[in-house]
């Protein structure tokens, strides 16, 4: 239990930190002429309640992606073709496509939970105020998803992760790229540092283009 609350204490604020920047700090540039970054959905097998893990994942690489020089965006749309017209509505040039998928090792088809009640128990701590107060309770719901995941995890765990960069007219700008990660222990957070390693390779290929 200590695991997952430890994993939320220290994820949530950066959600936070990551999405409400841009409305935070004083003096800064204007978000617009940043290079934007769409983020479909993720697609997640080997989880339950698969779409909270997804919508967790997608939170936190919108707070990596989210910066004085560069911003991101959440789509809705599933359909790749729909993702796009989504993309360009919202003036996004880029688009992100994730998956990733968990695989027991202990073997047999174990999952893991998507929420757990320690985890949302701690997030219920997680202050707001002010105009970040709606970022925070979105950076909660992600906490959430990432905490759970990391209080079920059990060593040898392996958790994948596949992504690629493209344009709004399907140009490849980065990838297809795959990380994996094990975990070596009961407890242990494995996709935050998958998703952290993703999302500052996805910032440099933006960045070059």
């Amino acid at each position: 239990m200590r695991s997952a609350l430890v994993v939320l204490v220290a994820v949530a604020p950066a959600f936070a930190a990551g999405i409400a920047w841009a409305q935070d700090a004083p003096g800064a540039p204007s978000q617009s002429s940043a290079p934007c970054i769409a983020i479909v959905l993720p697609s997640v097998d080997g989880v339950d309640d698969s779409m909270t893990v997804a919508n967790g994942v997608q939170s936190l690489f919108q707070s990596y992606l989210t910066g004085p020089t560069l911003r991101s965006i959440a789509l809705q749309a599933k359909l790749p073709s729909q993702a796009a017209q989504e993309a360009i509505q919202k003036q996004c040039t880029k688009v992100l496509s994730v998956s990733m998928s968990r695989k027991s090792g202990g073997g047999g088809n174990r999952k893991l939970g998507a929420l757990s009640q320690a985890a949302g128990t701690a997030a219920g701590y997680i202050p707001a105020s002010g105009a970040a107060e709606v970022a925070v309770a979105g950076a909660a719901a992600g906490a959430e998803a990432v905490g759970s995941l990391a209080y079920g995890t059990r060593a040898k765990d392996e958790m994948r992760i596949e992504y690629r960069l493209t344009t709004v007219d399907g140009d490849m700008l980065l990838g297809p790229r795959t990380d994996s990660l094990k975990a070596k222990s009961n407890g242990e957070d494995i996709v935050t540092p998958l998703v952290a390693k993703a999302a500052d390779a996805v910032a440099a290929a933006a960045a070059r283009q």
